[in-house]
């Protein structure tokens, strides 16, 4: 385990990337928790989502309001199927064991990564335009995020985001707000039941993590709302590659 001044800095560090980028930071938070802190996979997955059960992303949201409000049905359909189905997506976690989640993790970011480089070079032909998308693509969306989000211990946003801009084409500013308000409530609580009761979470580093995450997520949200959807595509897709490439290594 780590000393409790290293979950300061890295609560700090993701919070900020998190606002940046529009995602709870699950990917960095648990890979940092496993590689470097020694935790196991299955463990330190649990412990990442029993802190996205705060609002974690309140004061992200709160800089993109203007974005949020347009979307609030989205965002109530999106947080209900979310939390439904990520109970299954631990239930799975925990079926396939510790050793196959790990490389399946890996693969996701690689994946993740994939999508983001895609999006950025076809940027340079079209950029994204729409400011909304359908109800019944938004609760398919949500529910397949749920799932993975419930089997890897991670939030909506490092899911969503790519997919809302990439392939619905819809405006980075609205793919970030609607992604980071769908994190305020408690959407991780069906797959909390599952990680809580195979393996009790630590509070402490849950406390920790949640209120260093939740003071910088404000400023990285106002960054990530200055920079281009060009730079935005290629930093988050290299942050998520890099990640991969540790974890497989």
């Amino acid at each position: 385990m780590c000393d409790p001044l290293i979950y300061v800095v890295l609560g700090l560090a993701v919070g900020y990337i998190g606002g940046f980028a529009g995602i709870g930071g699950g990917p960095f938070l648990v890979s940092f928790l496993v590689l470097y802190c020694g935790m196991s996979q299955l463990a330190a997955q649990g412990n990442v989502l029993t802190m996205m059960l705060g609002p974690m992303s309140l004061l992200g949201v709160m800089s993109m309001y203007e974005y949020v409000k347009k979307q609030w049905i989205n965002i109530t359909i999106g947080v209900i199927s979310y939390c439904v189905f990520s109970y299954f997506g631990a239930v799975f976690a925990f079926y396939i064991g510790e050793t196959d989640l790990k490389y399946y993790f890996a693969v996701l970011l690689v994946i993740i990564a994939l999508m983001q480089f895609r999006s950025y070079v076809k940027k340079n032909a079209q950029e994204s335009h729409k400011e909304h998308i359908s109800y019944i693509w938004i609760f398919i969306l949500a529910a397949c995020t749920g799932i993975l989000g419930g089997m890897f211990g991670i939030g909506a946003g490092v899911l969503m985001v790519p997919i809302l801009i990439g392939v619905f084409k819809l405006k980075k500013e609205y793919a970030r707000a609607l992604s980071l308000a769908i994190l305020i409530p408690p959407v991780s609580y069906g797959a909390f039941i599952k990680y809580n009761f195979e393996n009790p979470v630590d509070w402490q580093l849950v406390g920790i993590l949640f209120g260093t995450y939740f003071i910088s997520n404000f400023f990285g949200a106002k960054m990530g709302s200055k920079i281009s959807g060009k730079a935005f595509t290629l930093i988050y897709g290299i942050l998520l590659l890099s990640i991969a490439i540790i974890y497989l290594v």
